[in-house]
């Protein structure tokens, strides 16, 4: 199978809309197997290469042949691909960012993902089934950045210390009263005319605080744009080998631990 596009697809049989109800419907319930329509033609690495395009790459051309999918159905894989992805980093280095703040981040792993580079290699035919492998070069700039990430905390929380300092009200001392107050005071007034009362002083409206941990969130957002403007590659590959299953009705079984397992290893975080 050709790297970057799936290129050089053989022509399959037509597969039955259900195809791409049961990927989806696995992948959201858990489930450890994927069922496949089998055929004895079937590309299967064919499929595998449309399905990580259209995973990572936004790209579904190739899927909708596949599975018949409409747009809508196609782009659901990019999306909760994506959305793992921004999960998963939360997950790795402890973040809990606001909603908007999420999606920020899902903008950014989407961005990321859409550089990943795999190669999905011919299927084998073996007595259970398929035996497959694909050749991913992991994206490194969001691996180790424990300590980055440390110092970012530190700024944020220095940062809004001293925002929140400079920004709290002062006490200002009451104004004396003038010399010409005393001098009225000591001659007196008309006693049928009353006292005015002194105004009470306004009181000030305190600033509003600003959080430490969002503006850290914020500022580890900023740091994994910067990222993205570079993304690096492992030089050294990993070879995943996805095992097929065929059951006796011919139908095809996919663990999605492995395509999860694929899925980590595109977008490295430890």
């Amino acid at each position: 199978m050709n790297e970057d596009g799936g290129n050089g697809m053989r022509p399959i049989k037509k597969l039955a809309s259900l195809f791409l109800c049961l990927l989806l419907a696995a992948a959201f319930s858990g489930c450890d197997a994927l069922p496949m329509m089998g055929f004895d033609d079937y590309d299967v690495s064919g499929y595998i290469q449309a399905l990580l395009d259209s995973s990572y790459r936004n790209a579904h051309e190739a899927f909708m042949t596949v599975t018949q999918a409409d747009q809508a159905a196609a782009q659901e894989n990019n999306s909760s691909t994506v959305q793992n992805a921004a999960v998963n980093f939360c997950n790795t280095y402890g973040l809990s960012p606001t909603e908007a703040q999420m999606a920020t981040l899902e903008e950014i792993m989407g961005l990321a993902l859409s550089q990943a580079r795999y190669t999905v290699k011919e299927e084998q035919k073996v007595n259970s089934g398929y035996y497959i492998e694909v050749d991913v070069s992991p994206i490194v700039n969001f691996a180790g950045l424990s300590a980055q990430l440390d110092t970012l905390r530190a700024q944020a929380e220095n940062e809004a210390e001293a925002a929140n300092r400079s920004a709290s009200p002062t006490s200002t001392p009451e104004p004396e009263d003038s010399e010409d107050e005393e001098e009225e005071d000591w001659y007196g007034e008309d006693e049928d005319e009353p006292t005015p009362s002194p105004s009470p002083a306004p009181t000030p409206t305190p600033a509003p605080q600003v959080d430490a941990y969002e503006l850290y969130i914020d500022k580890v957002l900023e740091y994994c744009r910067e990222q993205i403007a570079s993304i690096r590659h492992q030089e050294q590959s990993i070879t995943i080998a996805l095992d097929i299953l065929q059951t006796s009705a011919g139908e095809l079984q996919l663990d999605l631990n492995q395509l999860d397992t694929i899925d980590r290893t595109v977008l490295l975080f430890e």
